[in-house]
């Protein structure tokens, strides 16, 4: 009896973890991957720990593209100028919490979205993100600076 209850809470222990895998927003939807995206860039400054030095993470998130090209911005004559995601030198704790997107346009396996990250007055980004769903993942691909 108390192997068929292990045997059973295991298997529904896998299948929760399956259908949580599955049903990840950020496979699904542009918007969703753009703001979880951003929710655990932005976490990741104010935590004080550099993200674009977890480059498993940033694989989640972004594609392989666009951060060889933003190694090679790096290392050119000018280098990089401020930070790539947020377009800017500096950032506002209350980015995190406040991520609109809007504006979304999806044509096959790419997409575009313009966002908004809302902080203190002085502290607002506004940015139009470009999309590429590789394997039915959402993933950032350019990120250009509205302001």
């Amino acid at each position: 009896m108390k192997l068929l209850v292990s045997v059973l809470t295991l298997a529904f222990a896998l299948g929760c973890s399956s259908l949580a895998q599955a049903t990840e927003p950020s496979a699904a939807k542009p918007a969703d991957a753009i703001r979880n995206f951003y929710r655990w860039y932005v976490g990741e400054l104010i935590a004080n720990r550099n993200p674009m030095e977890n480059r498993r993470e940033l694989k989640r998130f972004a594609t392989e593209r666009l951060l060889k090209e933003i190694d090679r911005m790096k290392k050119g004559p000018n280098g990089l100028d401020g930070d790539y995601f947020v377009d800017a030198q500096d950032f506002d704790d209350l980015w995190a919490k406040n991520i609109s997107v809007s504006d979304v346009k999806i044509s096959g396996t790419k997409g575009t979205a313009e966002v908004l990250l809302t902080g203190k007055p002085d502290m607002r980004r506004r940015l139009k993100i470009f999309l590429v769903n590789e394997g039915g993942v959402w993933k950032v691909d350019t990120v250009k600076g509205r302001e």
